[in-house]
């Protein structure tokens, strides 16, 4: 397993569809894994260490984990078919842990409010090597860190 991190977050220009981006150490490089909107304005706020007075669904899962005595031990992003990814979310309680499904953006949102690492199957790695992008997309296509008056250059 290869430890990731969250690089940021961009928009598919195309199809305007949010987009994590996961920093993979090894090849100093990229993987796009396009998100629903909810989920990325979850991870978007989590990123930013804002909150609302009243739990949104990511908060609420997390405090339920805790109010059971659990932990979130790690998620992992398992495997990638037909250009889906899946990954599962490692829960812990006492000596025990379990492994539940999910999809990789509700792993990620629920990893950053509770410190859990984010781990990238080798075998993943593999198969999407071709679909990972530079370190510097970012600054080519967050909007945030554009500078207008540069435009063109």
């Amino acid at each position: 397993m290869i430890k990731v991190d969250i690089a940021g977050m961009s928009l598919d220009q195309r199809t305007e569809a949010p987009v994590v981006l996961l920093y993979v150490p090894p090849e100093e490089m990229c993987l796009p894994i396009w998100i629903g909107p909810a989920e990325a304005a979850s991870i978007a706020l989590a990123l930013r260490g804002q909150s609302f007075a009243r739990p949104l669904t990511h908060d609420l899962l997390a405090m339920v984990i805790d109010g059971l005595g659990g932990r979130v031990e790690r998620v992992v992003i398992t495997d990638q078919r037909d250009s889906t990814y899946y990954a599962r979310i490692f829960l812990g309680r006492d000596r025990d842990v379990v492994a539940v499904d999910a999809r990789p953006s509700d792993g990620i949102a629920l990893a950053l409010r509770t410190g859990a690492p984010i781990y990238l199957e080798a075998a993943v790695l593999e198969k999407v090597r071709d679909s990972l992008l530079p370190l510097d997309i970012l600054q080519r296509t967050d909007p945030e860190t554009e500078d207008p008056d540069k435009e063109g250059e």
